[in-house]
């Protein structure tokens, strides 16, 4: 397989892979930011903050299933496929990174039931249907096209929470501190977890089909993302 050619910067550096999706993905990111920017100064916060999360929640506790199944399909194709060979390696270092329990999404489940909500009920929920479109659009990319596709779900380890962020957020809402456990350790892990993912992508032998793929997969899910949280402050 060869890589798509380099594109020069404006200053005379070749624009990588990672690069080429961030300046893509990063049209995206203010939509995405435009939600938790209005809970931050809606006077109803404390109310809005345990939805907002639960919707949060309904998302991650997907990634660690999504990259299982991308994983299988990724040692399926290798190793006569040498991006899923280097897929494969990666997901099996990150796939524990992301547990934090012993099911996925424990951890965020724990921080919403210190802030009051019935972690049971949410756990057996239905889902909003954005959500579902948003996972279900990803299986069918890793099952059907090629689980690259990943990366791009991946991608919103690029926008994860800032510690000044959440303390605003503790001190606004005057909610326990307890259930703001799991935003504070990702605004440190997922600084580290950003970068690795960019060498992923830069490391990886890809092909033009490979980085449209995971562009498509990262829109996907910023922009549904985006309207689920929007949503849930629109509520209020």
């Amino acid at each position: 397989m060869l890589h798509p050619p380099a594109v020069a910067e404006g200053d005379g550096s070749l624009l990588t892979a990672s690069k080429r999706l961030r300046t893509k993905i990063d049209l995206a990111g203010p939509a995405l930011a435009g939600p938790g920017g209005i809970m931050l100064r809606h006077p109803r916060a404390r109310e809005i903050v345990p939805r907002f999360l639960a919707a949060g929640y309904q998302v991650s506790r997907t990634a660690v299933p999504l990259m299982e199944t991308a994983l299988a399909q990724a040692r399926a194709l290798a190793p006569d496929d040498a991006v899923a060979s280097g897929l494969a390696s990666y997901l099996e270092r990150h796939i524990p990174e992301e547990m934090h329990g012993e099911e996925p999404g424990e951890g965020a489940l724990d921080d919403l039931a210190a802030l009051g909500v019935d972690a049971e009920d949410l756990r057996t929920r239905l889902p909003a249907s954005k959500i579902a479109a948003l996972v279900g659009g990803q299986y069918y990319w890793i099952l059907h096209h090629h689980p690259v596709a990943v990366l791009g779900f991946l991608q919103l380890e690029r926008f994860h929470p800032h510690r000044e962020t959440v303390e605003q957020l503790i001190e606004t809402t005057v909610l326990p501190r307890e259930g703001f456990d799991q935003l504070l350790l990702h605004a440190e892990l997922d600084v580290e977890h950003a970068a690795e993912l960019d060498r992923v992508v830069d490391d990886l032998p890809l092909e033009p089909f490979h980085e449209e793929l995971i562009a498509a997969s990262a829109l996907q899910t910023i922009g549904l993302l985006s309207e689920v949280l929007l949503d849930v402050v629109e509520e209020h």
